[in-house]
């Protein structure tokens, strides 16, 4: 049963998990913030942000994404959200941060400086509109290139093959990556639109991606079983984490891991299935979908055995799209997951967990800005090149304290909060290339695929017989 939003200066008992919970929607959506619920439903239609971004949050905790996505906005978002205030609640579903830094404050209140100084909009610009328009029309010649023309040299069908999974691993991370923060523009329509875009181009689901990434892996980052990134059951192909049971098979996982990487295209097409059918994503809980996000999701899969198995043969041989097929595939697999696990499993960065349900989740002793630092590296600070190539993710740090920022801005915000941090005595985890990152991730493999109850000496005696 709905209850009505009270007013700040409310009485009643304090809320319960599963009331906040179970069920909401956009029409009865009630949302906690630093241990206060409020029925935030009668504001959705007003909201600049649209109704989406609000009605992916309803019945959650969403104290540090209200903060994240706010930068730069004063105290207007708190002024708002006070006048629908309805109890305070004690218990949380997911981890819950539990201190406070000034850290955040002041680098919010830096960077928004910084942008009203030099007349930026952090979401928009010609730059922003033109870096989109070439990856959007990248994607399509390599596309018509690589399936539709046949040619006779292998070596031309692997170039133009590696060439389309280029272009779609730069998509995923210029474009669907931006959009589903928000970060492209201040119009919501564009938001929506282009992340779907994901669905029939790449054939797999923004609304699955939203909750997996934006609402899962950007509020609990290497925490594992909260992070749908890093998984939550007690078996993995992987451990990342002290947290996981150890098992004879991962001493070499830093040799397989890498190896398996390639299938993460094909594994997230067939996951995806999951937050629809079951409407979970990991520990994420998914409300249900609307209309459009089914109907996106499943023509988008249509969309992608029509254009990339379908219609190719009326140009080109099926050993000639075969080829093609699986050369993209695996190169975006590969560059994908290397990219995203550089930045996050790798050497001297934090890893925690929480207990699986029933126990209670788990409590952090640590402001959540200072925990997106010690668990997030940086890498090729300066470098066009690499910025370019990893979609601004080598700003890593940047990005996930200020997600709605267009990455064309990272660039420009890290050194503020690299000299922010050094101000605070917080340490920033940056390496001076890819190569350094990649063997960090390597290195943090190995590291765990070791014996936790064995000697060093023992382990090092496994590692030399294998």
């Amino acid at each position: 049963m709905k209850t009505k939003s009270n007013s700040a200066g409310s009485k009643r008992g304090p809320c319960t998990w599963e009331e906040l919970s179970t069920p909401r929607s956009k029409d009865d959506c009630w949302v906690a913030v630093d241990g206060r619920v409020y029925d935030i439903t009668s504001w959705i239609p007003k909201h600049p942000g649209g109704e989406d971004v609000l009605t992916l949050t309803a019945g959650r905790d969403i104290t540090n994404m209200f903060e994240s996505y706010h930068p730069f906005s004063g105290e207007m978002p708190s002024t708002i959200l006070k006048k629908y205030y309805v109890c305070d609640i004690a218990e949380t579903e997911l981890p819950k941060y539990t201190t406070k830094s000034p850290l955040y404050e002041e680098m919010r209140k830096r960077i928004g400086e910084y942008f009203k100084k030099e007349k930026i909009d952090h979401k928009a610009s010609m730059g922003v509109a033109g870096r989109i328009a070439f990856i959007y029309l990248t994607l399509f010649i390599s596309y018509y290139v690589s399936h539709h023309i046949q040619f006779s040299s292998i070596f031309v069908t692997i170039l133009t093959a590696l060439l389309y999974g280029f272009a779609q691993t730069l998509f995923s991370m210029h474009v669907l990556h931006d959009a589903s923060h928000c970060g492209i523009s201040h119009k919501p329509f564009l938001w929506k639109y282009i992340g779907v875009s994901f669905d029939f181009i790449v054939g797999g689901s923004y609304f699955a991606w939203l909750h997996q990434h934006a609402i899962g892996h950007h509020l609990y980052t290497n925490v594992r079983g909260a992070d749908p990134d890093l998984g939550e059951g007690d078996f993995d192909f992987r451990r990342v984490t002290p947290a996981q049971v150890w098992r004879p098979v991962y001493k070499y996982q830093h040799f397989y891991a890498p190896l398996l990487y390639g299938l993460l295209t094909f594994k997230s097409r067939i996951m995806d299935a999951e937050t629809f059918i079951s409407r979970t994503n990991g520990r994420i809980r998914v409300l249900n979908p609307s209309l459009f996000y089914v109907v996106t999701y499943l023509m988008g899969k249509v969309s992608f055995i029509v254009f990339r198995l379908v219609l190719p043969l009326f140009s080109i041989s099926l050993g000639r799209l075969m080829l093609t097929f699986f050369i993209a595939e695996f190169l975006t697999g590969y560059y994908l997951a290397f990219v995203f696990q550089v930045s996050h499993v790798a050497t001297d960065l934090d890893f925690m967990a929480t207990p699986l349900p029933p126990a209670p989740a788990a409590k952090i002793d640590q402001d959540w800005a200072i925990s997106q630092l010690r668990t997030t590296q940086d890498y090729s600070h300066g470098s066009k090149v690499a910025t370019f190539m990893t979609g601004a993710l080598n700003y890593q740090v940047a990005h996930h304290l200020f997600p709605t920022v267009s990455q064309n801005y990272l660039p420009n915000i890290a050194p503020i909060i690299v000299q922010t941090c050094k101000e605070y005595g917080v340490p920033y985890h940056i390496l001076p290339n890819f190569l350094s990152a990649f063997n960090s991730h390597i290195d943090h493999l190995r590291v765990m695929g070791q014996d936790p109850n064995a000697t060093p000496e023992q382990n090092e005696g496994k590692m030399k017989s294998s």
